[in-house]
């Protein structure tokens, strides 16, 4: 009897054994019983990736802006110097935009002919009025080796605030093509004057043509009088005249280089840019007598700069 009872409880315990291992197995093959996998690492966030900051000098090509027809004799184009700072963003691998501010100035000088301007020397000269007295008398001496030179000067400085995107064509062997667009606002700062400066002493021409609003004779070395009470042509000049415009225009440009790694961060930028400014109507001469001009400013510009890029 004991060992038939001892046969059944060896039995129980096998059968209970059995059931478990088959429950464990089920369970195994239902995903929805298993334990739940440990979630993964997310990775560090970057605060300030793809951020960079850029500076470009370049070599500009411009047709000529006619700032006063008294210089319309100078070439049809323009060199000069040109050059900017920004700050952008990398989107990706393949896009990226920036927002730039750059700058040139492009001064004009020419010279007029040479033409009669007295000094204004006072001298004092013997006068018989009409009662037959001989008094002395203030007037102007009149020297025709007395002669100025007129300078004209003229200026436009650009400003241009211009946002850009760009395409970057893939990189080989450090060497990334791009092309890029963008548009913004130029603003233009434009004067020209025309001085007059004394042949015989280099100083600037400042005449006194008459003496508490009266003029006065007019005589020569000889104290021979030329010109009595009487305004002369040369105080019909425009002597020592300046103007200034300053003015907002839409700009646009065209983009296409390419850039090089020198290092992780620092990437060395070649390009080529088409920036128009819109049309510029200069100065009326004053020597010439001949109205505005108005023309495009189309400017070709080759670009050799630096980017300085975030981690």
């Amino acid at each position: 009897m004991a060992s038939m009872f001892s046969r059944a409880r060896v039995s129980a315990i096998a059968a209970i054994a059995a059931a478990l291992c088959g429950r464990a197995a089920v369970a195994a093959g239902m995903p929805f019983l298993s334990a739940p996998e440990p979630a993964p690492a997310t990775p560090p966030v970057e605060i300030g990736s793809g951020w960079y900051l850029r500076g470009d000098v370049g070599y500009e090509s411009m047709t000529a802006p006619i700032i006063t027809t008294d210089l319309t004799t100078l070439a049809s184009r323009i060199n000069n110097a040109s050059g900017g700072i920004g700050v952008g963003f990398q989107f990706n691998q393949w896009f990226r935009a920036d927002l730039t501010l750059d700058r040139s100035v492009n001064r004009q000088q020419g010279s007029g002919a040479s033409m009669y301007c007295p000094y204004g020397t006072l001298v004092n000269v013997p006068n018989v009025d009409i009662n037959g007295t001989l008094q002395t008398v203030e007037a102007y001496l009149y020297n025709p080796a007395e002669t100025c030179t007129p300078l004209v000067n003229a200026h436009i400085n650009r400003t241009s605030l211009i946002a850009n995107g760009y395409f970057d064509l893939g990189n080989w062997w450090g060497v990334t093509p791009y092309v890029g667009a963008g548009i913004g606002v130029s603003y233009l700062q434009t004067s020209a004057s025309v001085n007059y400066y004394e042949n015989g002493t280099g100083n600037l021409w400042a005449p006194n043509l008459g003496v508490a609003g009266a003029y006065l004779a007019w005589y020569n070395l000889a104290g021979q009088q030329v010109a009595v009470n009487q305004q002369y042509p040369f105080a019909q000049l425009n002597y020592n005249f300046s103007q200034t415009v300053k003015d907002y225009k839409l700009a646009w440009n065209f983009m296409a280089g390419a850039s090089y790694d020198i290092s992780q961060n620092l990437k060395l930028d070649l390009h080529y840019r088409l920036l128009g400014v819109g049309s510029f109507t200069g100065f009326p001469g004053v020597l010439s007598g001949t109205g505005a001009v108005t023309k495009d400013l189309l400017s070709q510009e080759v670009r050799l700069g630096f980017r300085l890029v975030s981690d």
